[in-house]
């Protein structure tokens, strides 16, 4: 569906993704499919049964079959985003900040004092990057390791937080605080240069392979630290270090990402509005339907009442 609609959006405003990107996603969507058919393939051979099990092949190839999705998702969601801030909606950059002052939150002072301290930038900035890494590694770690129904919970998470991400950000996007306060240093208003050309129209061509992010409302790496924690809630080893590192990577958002303080409010709570949204949902589904219960409640009890043959 996303992809529908970046064809359409895209052929109706007269711009284009460039090939190379394009190709570069086929290509790594290709290996990896690829992989799911060979390894499915050996698996399914009788004399390697016993080597194949002990390897994990099953657990490997169902892995990899998630990540070419993931690569593929991410691509359609990416080129979207990049539409929906073509349409160039007003600014709520003046709210946010407003916001943030009404909490007592300085962002210009928080970010020198982190700044005028390069221990606490490190470590920052390492649990900031950290996002990425993590985005490989968790699902990796839930597939291999066989826990096929956290696995596919977080993907399904993962999609859900990125479209209603861009339905929320569409209507009220914001720059970043880094051009907001004219903030020159390296890695800041640079790593989102392409928010001002899509509003004025001037980037008519995407590429795959330099897309920016560039949500401000809610902080998408806010929503992805809470989602990689509950993610790993089952695997007591990795689990408290995941709370470490997430609620550093939080931390780290405004200074490093150019978030407002509202931002990482906003990512929070949707996070967990999502997440519990999901538990509902999956309570539901092992819920019997009324109308069956009654059914079966009353084929029991004509059965049981059923008068005897002599």
């Amino acid at each position: 569906m996303i992809l529908l609609i970046d064809v359409t959006w895209l052929h109706l405003t007269n711009r284009s993704v460039r090939w190379t990107g394009i190709e570069y996603v086929c290509k790594a969507v290709g290996a990896l499919i690829c992989s799911v058919v060979v390894l499915r393939a050996v698996r399914r051979i009788p004399r390697y049964e016993r080597i194949t099990a002990k390897l994990r092949y099953a657990e490997v190839s169902d892995t990899a079959a998630w990540f070419s999705l993931l690569l593929c998702f991410m691509s359609s969601a990416s080129i979207l985003s990049y539409l929906c801030v073509s349409i160039n909606a007003p600014l709520v950059d003046n709210s946010l900040v407003r916001f943030d002052r009404a909490l007592g939150f300085d962002w210009p002072g928080v970010y020198l004092w982190v700044k005028s301290h390069s221990q606490v930038q490190q470590i920052l900035a390492l649990a900031y990057e950290s996002g990425f890494w993590q985005l490989l590694a968790i699902p990796a770690i839930l597939g291999i390791s066989g826990c096929h129904e956290d696995l596919s919970e977080f993907f399904v998470l993962l999609m859900l937080s990125a479209i209603l991400l861009l339905i929320i950000s569409t209507p009220f996007p914001a720059t970043s605080a880094f051009v907001y306060f004219k903030v020159a240093d390296p890695n800041t208003a640079s790593t989102v240069s392409d928010f001002a050309i899509l509003r004025d129209g001037t980037m008519r061509i995407f590429d795959l392979r330099n897309m920016q992010g560039l949500v401000s409302i809610p902080s998408f790496h806010t929503m992805l630290a809470v989602l990689f924690t509950y993610s790993l809630r089952r695997i007591r080893l990795l689990f408290g270090l995941a709370i470490v590192i997430n609620t550093t990577m939080i931390v780290s958002t405004p200074t490093q990402g150019g978030h407002y303080l509202f931002d990482v409010i906003a990512g929070l709570l949707l996070s967990v509005l999502i997440i519990q949204a999901l538990r509902v949902a999956n309570r539901q589904r092992t819920v019997v339907p009324p109308t069956k219960f009654r059914e079966a409640i009353e084929c029991v009890t004509r059965e049981q009442f059923k008068p005897t043959e002599k």
